[in-house]
């Protein structure tokens, strides 16, 4: 008798039936005042939905990762907590999208 083999189960088949629902993600283009970068720096590592903020050279001073639930979160996120930090002069939003 022939011993059948069976074959492990793909990752996808496993989480087939697993909802799951991507997080919403952007990068935030900002401007500020030169003099309150630290302390914007130190305000935005205080915002849980903020993964990564770099000062950068260009037209931009820092550019911030953001992850959300979905682009309604993002954007009270924008509104709420990176534009009242002092200093900020200007937050652009670049939601980022699937293609």
């Amino acid at each position: 008798m022939e011993e059948k083999m069976e074959m492990p189960i793909p990752f996808a088949e496993l989480l087939k039936d697993i909802s799951q629902k991507e997080m919403a993600t952007a990068y935030v283009l900002i401007e500020a005042n030169p003099s309150e970068i630290p302390n914007i720096l130190k305000q935005l590592a205080t915002i849980p939905n903020v993964k990564s903020a770099d000062v950068v050279t260009g037209i931009y001073d820092i550019i911030v990762f953001l992850e959300g639930e979905d682009q309604n979160e993002i954007g009270k996120v924008v509104i709420r907590d990176i534009n009242s930090i002092p200093g900020v002069k200007k937050a652009t939003t670049c939601m980022v999208v699937k293609i």
